[in-house]
């Protein structure tokens, strides 16, 4: 069965950061946990009701709901979590970086790299290795999966191409 692929909790709040404000259908919340276990809400308060909310664990962005949200709200403890693919369509339409992510085929198996294509308002340009080189140039790594290439490819546009 094919899934969405999700931007991870630590990517989602890099783009929360960076200004992504779109309505998705998945959001990052607070995980209620009890002796390590998700809980609902009723299970919180009846803990609580027993005086037993030291017991009680809260870890931010610990859980994927399935309700939708957007990041208007800067303060809310939420982040909006767009599938990959929206989030690389965002990095495109909002700050003009496409992410490419190139197979390369070895003995051991295919593994995935990414680079970036700039958009200049009139063409896609391709930069140079020389000058852009791919991830794999600058730091040796590749991917075993093309969804975690697209992930790492996000996270490294939004922590070190985007500035407010």
């Amino acid at each position: 069965m094919i899934t969405e692929d999700y931007v991870s909790f630590e990517t989602a709040k890099l783009l929360k950061d960076k200004g992504f404000k779109e309505w998705c259908f998945k959001c990052y919340g607070v995980a209620i946990l009890h002796n390590g276990a998700d809980i609902s809400f009723d299970e919180e308060c009846e803990l609580r009701d027993y005086g037993r909310e030291n017991e009680i664990e809260y870890i931010e962005g610990g859980r994927l709901y399935g309700y939708g949200c957007n990041n208007h709200d800067k303060d809310a403890k939420v982040w909006a979590a767009p599938t990959l693919w929206v989030a690389m369509k965002w990095l495109r339409e909002t700050h003009s970086i496409d992410i490419s992510v190139v197979p390369h085929s070895h003995k051991e198996g295919k593994t995935f790299d990414y680079e970036f294509v700039y958009w200049n308002g009139e063409e896609y340009h391709i930069p140079y290795s020389e000058k852009y080189p791919t991830y794999h140039e600058l730091f040796g790594k590749t991917w075993k999966k093309y969804e975690e290439a697209c992930e790492a490819a996000i996270k490294y546009c939004l922590e070190n191409l985007i500035y407010l």
